[in-house]
């Protein structure tokens, strides 16, 4: 069912959810609430009916009695009138009573209608009789004042019961809308969290370097056009890194040849077969066949292992001597520099490091060949290194143009290459890039620092603890 739904659809399907619950709750609240108000409005029409009602009994019974007297004493037709006009107005508001009365005023109802039929019946002249009655009569009526008021008593108390009630559920409903609401927010984050985790693996073990994994992904549907385009750019990796591996063999395999002549000839220079080498054209043979060398093992590892110590992403670490290495660059680059009589300056402790000594030397060397071609001739050039709160770092300066401000988040693109000093070529536009990788490799960075009239770079690197 979510491979139908996209994010945004199961986010909604969520949302409204979450608020339809604690809705649907206070719908139900406010229904029950009415139906209590108007139910309370009904009690309390009905009880002050009721006390109407039984007011106008009062009155009439009272007027009853007083005609009855005086009629029976004055003989006057039109006091008897009004006797009779009492009695009927009292017999009907006992009739009207009866109608809607509660069951316990019933009985005092059936003695009001009778006694008022027997006082209508008696002959004038049984004044004993006739005064027990009205005292009986009165005795009712007050009893069915009472029985009305407590009958009122106990509908409010029955309504106060059911606010109660009410109130209890409304506090129950409250306590489930929010149990469900959280509940289903935790079911939607579930379906959301469980596949978008399973993916993050997934990334991970593709940027770990992990090819050709299993891309399929269950969740909304946004997730598994996701895991498709991934499992896309899988297979374009798997291609690109074939395609890589096809260059570099090509291209070691190409470098291969010259290296070794140039290894052979610098060799022959060495041992003088082309006649006697006088001190300084012997240190720049020995110079030539260093590098010769280093450079034949590189093409070497490219060849054997398809660019696994060039491009490798995994550290080898060790501990060396970070000024030792300094100075062996610098005297692997000795005639560069030297033809733009350039002043080297080396300023740093001669202790030990900790990091991979091959990636430092990488990065070394693009910093000093990128530092020698921009250098004007005459000028100075300035390295430092140390150690400080567990960093090691270096710096590498020259006294060239510098690097304009536009071009500052440029150089470290790959294939992106400046304007060439005069008489220089344009470079490659790895170098840089290469060199920051390795130092993010290793935890730390490659900036261009702002001051100088140059450009000077600092790299610096966590020292990783010794195992």
């Amino acid at each position: 069912m979510l491979r139908f739904l996209s994010f945004r659809g199961l986010l909604l399907a969520g949302f409204l959810g979450v608020a339809l619950i604690p809705s649907a709750a206070l719908v139900q609240l406010r229904h029950e609430l009415g139906l209590a108000a108007d139910s309370a409005q009904l009690h309390q029409r009905q009880a002050q009916r009721w006390q109407d009602i039984a007011r106008l009994s009062q009155e009439q019974a009272v007027q009853f009695e007083r005609a009855s007297r005086q009629a029976a004493i004055l003989r006057d037709r039109k006091l008897t009138e009004t006797a009779s006009q009492a009695r009927g107005e009292l017999q009907r508001a006992q009739r009207t009573l009866r109608q809607d009365a509660p069951a316990e005023a019933q009985a005092g109802i059936d003695s009001a209608l009778a006694l008022a039929s027997q006082l209508q019946r008696l002959p004038p002249n049984r004044r004993q009789q006739r005064d027990a009655l009205f005292r009986q009569l009165n005795r009712v009526l007050d009893q069915q004042q009472q029985t009305l008021a407590q009958a009122g008593e106990k509908r409010q108390a029955s309504w106060r019961d059911d606010i109660e009630r009410m109130r209890l559920q409304a506090n129950r409903l409250a306590w489930l809308a929010l149990a469900a609401a959280v509940l289903l927010a935790l079911i939607v984050t579930l379906l959301i969290h469980a596949p978008l985790r399973g993916l993050q693996r997934r990334i991970a073990r593709l940027a770990g370097g992990a090819r050709q994994l299993n891309w399929r992904q269950a969740g909304p549907a946004d997730l598994q056009r996701l895991g498709r385009e991934l499992e896309q750019l899988d297979l374009r990796l798997v291609e690109l890194e074939q395609q890589k591996t096809r260059f570099f063999r090509q291209v070691s395999h190409e470098l291969k040849t010259p290296l070794a002549s140039i290894h052979e000839a610098a060799a022959l220079l060495k041992e003088q077969v082309a006649g006697p080498l006088n001190p300084q054209q012997r240190h720049i043979v020995d110079i030539l066949g260093s590098n010769a060398q280093t450079l034949r093992q590189r093409v070497e590892a490219l060849l054997k292992q398809d660019a696994g110590l060039w491009l490798s992403t995994t550290l080898n670490v060790s501990a060396f001597p970070l000024r030792q290495l300094l100075e062996a660059r610098l005297a692997s680059c000795q005639p560069l520099w030297q033809a733009k009589r350039l002043e080297v300056e080396l300023d740093g402790a001669p202790g030990a490091v900790r990091g991979d000594p091959s990636k430092v030397e990488t990065i070394v060397d693009n910093l000093l060949l990128n530092a020698i071609r921009h250098s004007p001739a005459g000028g100075r050039l300035t390295l430092r290194c140390g150690s400080e709160r567990g960093q090691a770092w270096l710096e590498v300066a020259d006294q060239g143009s510098g690097v304009p401000d536009a071009l500052r988040d440029k150089i470290f693109e790959p294939f992106w290459s400046g304007p060439a000093p005069d008489g220089e070529r344009p470079g490659s536009g790895l170098g840089l890039t290469m060199a920051r990788g390795y130092a993010q490799l290793m935890g730390g960075e490659l900036r261009l620092l702002d001051d100088g009239p140059g450009a000077r770079f600092r790299l610096h690197w966590p020292e990783p603890e010794p195992i």
